[in-house]
């Protein structure tokens, strides 16, 4: 896949691309597994507390691991005890997936350590781009996006708190592609919100967390809607679904 020509100067010496390039299968599923075994997956994710994995990203993982035929496993940057998987499991090739929607301290530092770790300990191990990048997903994000205009919502995009020029950089960027503002999502009573307005409010969480559970708690005005984290919601989970499941 080719970066779009408002990301190519932006990511001139970027280590980390904004816009995914992604190895998907140009034959069909079925083609690509009478042609070879897929190779296991790795999802990383950043956890609740204790380690603790949100049900939707249980759920997919147990989905794909009968779709693909292959292990799949979970690594939570909140698990305490150092990871064990790759000394418990012989290696074989494998894919790492991390699900964060943007590229912060996660993923640039705590995502290549962890395919390091894996490496080290034999495993032939391939990373793919943060989930916020991948063009599909963000593809499905500004559809979800538009319908809501529509019904005559105005989306508001609310992030986590973030540090370094690369997450700020992707912030402008999603609020010029979705053409909506985005802004952090610290505490509810900290948003700038008009009551008065059909507003809709995107935390942009791939699962479940403390934050989406406050806003999920906060008694909103009734011109207000909000969004569940996108695992929750059967469009995105099903296209991340599909999506993992044609990888090779």
């Amino acid at each position: 896949m080719q970066l779009g020509k408002d990301l190519q100067p932006v990511l001139a010496i970027e280590a980390v691309d904004l816009l995914a390039r992604l190895p998907w299968p140009r034959q069909g599923l079925n083609a690509l597994r009478a042609a070879a075994t897929p190779t296991d997956l790795l999802l990383v994710l950043h956890g609740r507390a204790g380690g603790s994995i949100p049900a939707e990203i249980d759920q997919l993982a147990a989905e794909l691991q009968i779709a693909r035929g292959g292990r799949v496993f979970l690594q939570a940057l909140t698990d305490e005890q150092p990871p064990m998987q790759a000394l418990n499991f012989p290696p074989a090739p494998i894919t790492l997936v991390p699900l964060f929607q943007l590229p912060g301290q996660h993923v640039q530092f705590d995502v290549p350590d962890i395919a390091a770790h894996w490496r080290s300990h034999g495993w032939p191990l391939r990373r793919l781009p943060f989930l916020g990048a991948w063009p599909l997903w963000q593809q499905a994000i500004g559809s979800a996006l538009q319908a809501a205009r529509t019904e005559g919502l105005r989306p508001l995009l609310l992030h986590h708190p973030l540090s370094g020029s690369l997450a700020f950089r992707y912030v402008q960027l999603l609020e010029q592609r979705f053409e909506a503002p985005c802004q952090p999502w610290c505490e509810p009573a900290q948003l700038y919100i008009d009551p008065t307005e059909p507003q809709l409010l995107v935390p942009l969480a791939i699962a479940a967390n403390q934050i989406s559970a406050a806003l999920q708690a906060t008694d909103w005005p009734v011109a207000m809607q909000l969004w569940p984290p996108l695992l929750q919601q059967q469009h995105f989970y099903s296209s991340l679904l599909k999506q993992l499941v044609s990888l090779p």
